[in-house]
């Protein structure tokens, strides 16, 4: 039952919730990023702009000294231990030369220290001339270490296209919807599945209308307020349920055995019922059915075989009449039905039988001359009540039927037969959100007791289960 408003509501739903988890997942992905790189400012310009200008700025300045050029040192630790080695050897074979130009005493004061300072000068030279990865020899002394330090500090403060990070408020408060979890579903994130939605409920026979009303209130109802992201689904369904339910609920609970009660307390017997609709809607098996649940209320009842037009109508009329343990007035096949209804209830009458349920022939609602005759019916027999009888599996040409109906006679309720068919169950919706005529009950089944009274939150459980 409803089997296929539920798939296509469960689908949504279900789209809806995992779009909405994905982007919080990612949301929360993003954030944690950023709260990573913004957690020190500072180190991360820098680190730029090593990255990107270390290599030109290695080509034509001196190197740090060793222990001020951390950064340096942590990118590049094995080009250093290898430049390390090669200079620490070169300061060493220098400072042998000039010890052995001494002890030999070959060199005079002046030419012994114009050599000394030449070969510091060269040493000085090779320890300030980095090689390819910037790196300063650790072994010498390093010369213009602050102008280095100095040229990058001003580097870091004045480099225009590495703007420092700086936390802002809409991180903040996307992380702050991070740590209480709540999703906020925009129109644009939502309008994909409402046109998903459109089609199918189009498809579920609901008419255009009704559709139209039930999407407007689920975007409004979905994209109002936050949803807890950890009870997502059930909130989107709870918002989908509401929405339906506002249509739902235009229908009447039907209460017939107290109205008969009522009547029948002031002395007005017998209650008459008219039953209309279609051919083949199921109107036959409906009259037993409600004369069934008289009888178990302690209602006496007479069913009217009025469908004097159909083949072995009257003859169905007797044989439920039989079963049931009740009277039936029949009549003869082509005789005014309107006629035979009047002689059902002359006789209810006389008997003090408190209802009288009269059959009628299934018509459509083009054809003109029929719809004339259900007109005297209305007129000669002044029914307490007129139900129309609607199978669910019509689709949206029920909707256009009752209205038809209503026109010609006006009606009272409306009773959907087939449920347990392949009904789609639309045409409910349909009816609710375009009539003020109420669904007074839905059958079930072939039985005498599969039928029950109207209850929009028995169909809203069977379309969209209460989470």
């Amino acid at each position: 039952m409803f089997e296929g408003l539920k798939k296509k509501f469960s689908n949504f739903i279900g789209s809806i919730a995992k779009k909405e988890e994905e982007k919080a997942e990612e949301t929360q992905k993003e954030e944690g990023a950023v709260g990573g790189k913004s957690s020190e400012p500072g180190a991360a310009k820098i680190e730029g702009k090593e990255g990107a200008e270390g290599k030109a700025r290695d080509s034509r300045q001196p190197a740090e000294a060793p222990g001020e050029g951390h950064h340096l040192k942590e990118v590049l630790p094995e080009a250093k231990k290898e430049h390390d080695v090669k200079a620490a050897d070169k300061s060493a074979g220098i400072q042998g030369q000039y010890r052995e130009h001494q002890q030999n005493g070959d060199l005079k004061e002046e030419r012994k220290t114009g050599k000394e300072e030449k070969a510091l000068g060269a040493e000085a030279q090779t320890t300030q001339k980095p090689d390819a990865a910037g790196i300063s020899a650790g072994a010498g002394e390093v010369k213009n270490a602050a102008p280095i330090r100095h040229e990058r500090m001003q580097a870091t403060s004045t480099a225009p296209d590495q703007p420092a990070r700086k936390p802002g408020v809409s991180a903040g408060t996307k992380i702050k919807g991070l740590i209480f979890r709540e999703v906020s579903i925009s129109d644009k994130d939502i309008e994909p599945f409402i046109e998903q939605l459109q089609v199918a409920l189009l498809q579920s026979d609901v008419n255009y209308v009704a559709t139209e009303k039930i999407l407007n209130s689920i975007k409004k109802d979905l994209t109002a307020n936050p949803i807890k992201a950890s009870q997502l689904e059930a909130q989107i369904s709870s918002k989908i349920r509401n929405a339906i339910f506002e249509i739902l609920k235009k229908g009447k609970k039907a209460d017939l055995v107290s109205m008969v009660r009522e009547r029948k307390e002031r002395g007005e017997v017998p209650f008459k019922i008219l039953f209309l609709g279609p051919n083949g809607a199921g109107k036959t098996t409906t009259i037993a059915k409600m004369a069934r649940l008289m009888l178990d209320n302690g209602l006496s009842c007479i069913i009217s075989a009025s469908d004097t037009f159909r083949a072995a109508a009257i003859e169905q009329s007797a044989i439920h009449a039989k079963k049931l343990g009740i009277e039936v007035l029949k009549g003869t096949y082509g005789a005014d039905p309107a006629s035979v209804a009047f002689d059902a209830v002359a006789h209810a009458k006389a008997r003090g039988i408190d209802v009288v349920l009269i059959d009628s022939a299934g018509r459509q609602e083009t054809s003109r001359s029929l719809m004339e005759e259900m007109k005297k019916m209305n007129r000669v027999i002044k029914p307490d009540l007129k139900i129309f009888i609607g199978e669910s599996i019509a689709g949206n040409v029920l909707l256009e039927q009752l209205k038809e109906f209503d026109s010609a006679v006006g009606l009272d309720g409306v009773i959907l037969t087939k449920l347990d068919l392949d009904a789609k169950g639309g045409n409910t919706l349909s009816i609710a959100s375009e009539t003020e005529i109420p669904i007074l009950f839905i059958c079930t089944g072939e039985g005498y007791k599969d039928i029950m009274a109207y209850d929009p939150d028995f169909i809203i459980n069977n379309i969209i289960p209460n989470n």
